[in-house]
């Protein structure tokens, strides 16, 4: 079962809209805008790892996103 952290790079001023948008999708646990690197992270859960792929593909469509960081969980 494929979990994830993604970390989001935003436009500025997008980052309450993206943060909305990406607390939609179905297998997204938890979504957190940060302070740091990167503006967002989230934290995926999907089953089985094509649907991990399709909502990393989601969020990369959404408007406002620049960029993203994708670290898969290799234990718990």
């Amino acid at each position: 079962m494929p979990k994830a952290f993604i970390m989001v790079d935003v436009d500025p001023g997008n980052e309450r809209s993206v943060e909305q948008a990406i607390a939609k999708l179905a297998g997204v646990k938890m979504v957190f805008q940060v302070t740091g690197e990167h503006d967002i992270i989230a934290f995926i859960d999907a089953e089985p790892y094509e649907e991990f792929a399709v909502i990393l593909s989601t969020i990369r469509q959404i408007k406002g996103v620049r960029d993203t960081d994708s670290h898969l969980v290799l234990q718990g």
